[in-house]
């Protein structure tokens, strides 16, 4: 398995080596990832609150503490909210690792991390896509959008005005519900969700993997479907 490389995006090489043995092992204690890493118990604890303190793991309560890793499509998310650099490099070696993920939410503070995420998320569909955008974040989303669409995934494109995007039909939602702005959906393989809303230069959302989140955000879009 190729090292994964975190320090582009603000991890140091000791945070990216400790990451990929909880990744590898699972949960442990500090002690153990240090025996596991081949590292002094410092150099060990300080990358494992540094992983901590950049949302890429969480530590359990009691004693002795346990550090968990957040699942890999959580620290992409929140790589992309923060930094939206590299990601494809990171994915590519995060999918050759397999571990059972731990749903979260993520806050998307920005309208360049919320597109970024949501081209990386459909460019990387296996099974289905669902997305309600601006019409203007269509011709921005293209290219991404192409990859499903021409191999053949369920794909369901909506907005809230008219759109001709040329290779896929988009179909325009009744303006007029309560949302915050315009509403902005996206259902990835029915296994994650973004819900995010744009008002004015603002946008502002969540993206999570929680069942319940993306059950939500594909009832929310079923009902925005439906003239108020």
């Amino acid at each position: 398995m190729p090292p994964i490389d975190l320090t582009h995006f603000g991890f140091t090489p000791t945070e990216g080596l400790i990451y990929q043995v909880l990744l590898t092992n699972g949960p442990g204690t500090g002690y153990g990832i240090a025996r596991a890493a081949g590292l002094a118990r410092a150099n060990a604890y300080s990358a494992l609150e540094g992983l901590v303190s950049k949302g890429a793991a969480r530590v359990e309560g009691g004693r002795p503490r346990n550090y968990r890793p957040e699942p890999p499509a959580s620290l992409i998310a929140r790589v992309t909210s923060d930094h939206g650099l590299a990601l494809e490099r990171l994915s590519t070696d995060l999918e050759a690792i397999s571990l059972p993920g731990t749903p979260t939410v993520v806050e998307l503070e920005s309208g360049r991390s919320v597109l970024q995420l949501i081209t990386h998320n459909v460019a990387r569909a296996a099974q289905s896509v669902i997305l309600l955008v601006p019409a203007d974040a269509y011709p921005l989303l293209a290219p991404a959008l192409r990859r499903p669409v021409s191999a053949g995934l369920p794909v369901e494109l909506y907005s809230t005005s008219s759109v001709d995007l040329g290779f896929a039909p988009v179909e325009a939602v009744s303006p007029g519900h309560r949302w915050p702005g315009m509403p902005i959906i996206c259902v990835v393989d029915d296994a994650s969700a973004l819900l995010a809303f744009r008002q004015g230069s603002q946008v502002r959302g969540h993206w999570s993997s929680a069942p319940a989140f993306v059950a939500a955000a594909r009832l929310a879009l079923e009902r925005l479907r439906v003239a108020p």
